[in-house]
């Protein structure tokens, strides 16, 4: 499948920023129209005239442009609601994740967001995470490191149905890293490399019973002679799979050791132009997506990989990604045949927990009061109770608290779920004015902030009054910007190496898993089996979701 063109258009512009200078610097809610409330027990909120509390026994539905405010009935769960209010089941996990509940009592109020309302994932208790996974070959059993059996393939993406996780196209992924597509709170992309054929007969059935979707990386050098054909490729992609490029030959895009500069833009043009030309004649459009062979990539590639046209390109660091990952260095986790299924779920981190709010001590962790848990928009309320006044009052006084504590985009949420319910409620009026002005004011001063920071080298501060912009408005792209295009690795701490330290043993140490490793390698350009000196210094990076083990 293609990229749309808009978030063609729009990665296009944004990667043409970046490549000028590889690491350049690159409203909140709008008041809500109102809806005549409906029965509860009509098929869809939009039909039907408004049924009092006392008609037939039913209980108002409440709606306007942003929110339905619901009793829920007996046995619901957010698939049916989502079924009954937003006409598509499969929109379940809005329901889910903005309520933060999958089971309701009879009565039971319920709040349901109409529309995606934080598109960069950023609330006051952490930010969101997406782990992208990598696969090469597969058989019927292990063979070697990267031929995953067909069991085990099955064991994991039954684990990821287990977990409530949610596999996402190319494309949506793509529109989240450009802050403007919310995904499901567990989100995870999953790719397969090169384009062995074995991915129709092993991959492609079973990612279908489980409602899964894939990107296939194919380098064009193997297509038809050992891999896929371009028909088979062309079939998957009529199969709802989406078919990027791998480069030409596999081999590393980083210049080589002595190898001239007139060289190496000829053999990179070779490298990314042919299988773009290649696309254009076998499937009928460019590929503008591209994973790095081994995940080698450095500076001066990044510049060769705008000029031939890809707008996004996949390493193979084993980390989840935020929205603003750098669109051209997009972690990967590869996914090994030795992983026990334990191994293979620690790759899948889907937040970072941390009080956006708080300072950070020298070790750049976050120092005060614990987080404070987010406040459940979902209220109990017995059929009694379920009154206009009465609903839109307890709307009101939340936001009161909320506000107290500066939780200002929850604090606007709950005022207008309350004018969802009264839309002539005086004190919700004023309170969104109120709080709208605020969050205007406050996202904005802290991006100026953030920017000057930027300019005395503080890249930690800065990066942090940039979350809270965007906690404060996940819209504002200024902060999102700034925190994609001008803030890289925020905090790592340097190692000294003694006798007996291997990176599998280090990243055992400060992450808890050895896999993590690769993360090291790639930071210090390490080849992963070199022996490491006792007195050589490393650079251990902050890993988002995966807090350093060391106490």
């Amino acid at each position: 499948m293609g990229t749309s063109s808009a978030r063609l258009q729009h990665l296009r512009h944004t990667i043409v920023i970046v490549a000028a200078s590889l690491i350049a610097a690159v409203g909140c809610a709008s008041t809500r129209s109102d809806q005549a409330p409906v029965s509860a027990d009509q098929s869809s909120p939009s039909s039907g005239k408004p049924s009092g509390p006392g008609a037939a026994g039913t209980l108002e539905v409440f709606e306007s442009k942003d929110f339905i405010v619901a009793p829920a009935r007996s046995g619901d769960t957010p698939e049916t609601l989502a079924a009954r209010h937003l006409g598509d089941a499969r929109k379940a996990w809005m329901i889910e994740d903005y309520t933060g509940v999958r089971t309701f009592a009879q009565g039971q109020e319920v709040v349901i967001p109409k529309r995606e309302w934080n598109p960069v994932g950023v609330f006051p208790w952490g930010y969101q995470l997406v782990p992208v996974l990598a696969y090469h070959n597969m058989g019927p059993e292990d063979r070697g490191r990267l031929v995953i059996g067909v069991k085990k393939f099955e064991a994991q993406m039954k684990a990821l149905r287990a977990e409530g996780f949610q596999s996402v196209s190319l494309s949506d992924y793509l529109e989240f890293t450009a802050g403007r597509k919310q995904l499901a709170r567990k989100s995870v992309l999953i790719t397969f490399d090169d384009g062995y054929r074995s991915f129709i007969q092993y991959a492609r059935p079973i990612l279908k019973d489980y409602g899964f979707t894939a990107t296939l990386f194919v380098y064009t050098d193997f297509v038809g002679g050992g891999g896929m054909s371009w028909k088979e490729l062309s079939a998957m992609v009529a199969q709802g799979f989406d078919v990027q490029a791998h480069s030409k030959s596999h081999s590393s895009l980083r210049r080589k050791e002595g190898e001239p500069q007139e060289a190496y833009a000829k053999r990179i043009e070779a490298e990314l132009a042919y299988p773009a030309g290649q696309f254009r004649k076998q499937l009928g459009r460019a590929s503008d997506v591209l994973a790095y062979p081994y995940g080698d990539t450095d500076d001066e590639l990044l510049p060769y990989v705008v000029k031939y046209g890809y707008v996004a390109a996949f390493t193979v660091r084993r980390q989840s990604n935020p929205a603003w990952a750098y669109p051209l260095k997009i972690s990967r986790s590869q996914v090994y045949s030795e992983m026990a299924l334990k191994d293979f779920t620690a790759n899948l981190t889907n937040f970072q927990d941390e009080e956006l709010g708080a300072a950070r001590g020298a070790d750049g962790k976050p120092v005060g009061a614990a987080p404070a848990k987010p406040v459940s928009t979902t209220a109990a309320a017995a059929p009694a109770q379920w009154s206009r006044d009465a609903l839109a009052a307890a709307h009101n006084d939340r936001a009161d608290q909320l506000e107290q504590q500066g939780r200002l985009r929850q604090a606007l949420e709950e005022r207008l779920v309350a004018l969802t319910i009264n839309p002539r409620d005086r004190k919700a009026q004023d309170g969104q004015k109120r709080l709208e002005g605020r969050i205007t004011q406050e996202s904005a001063a802290l991006v100026q902030e953030a920017k000057a920071l930027l300019g005395r080298g503080l890249v930690g501060e800065a990066q942090q009054r940039l979350l809270v912009a965007l906690s404060l408005d996940p819209s504002n792209r200024p902060a999102f910007e700034t925190l994609q295009n001008d803030v890289r690795e925020v905090m790592s701490i340097v190692h000294t190496v003694r006798a007996g330290d291997t990176c599998p043993s280090l990243a055992e140490l400060y992450y808890g898993d050895r896999l993590r490793c690769e993360v090291i390698a790639e930071t210090n350009r390490l080849a992963l089996n070199v022996p490491l000196r006792p007195g050589q210094k490393l650079k251990i990076p902050e890993i988002p979701g995966v807090p350093f083990q060391l106490r």
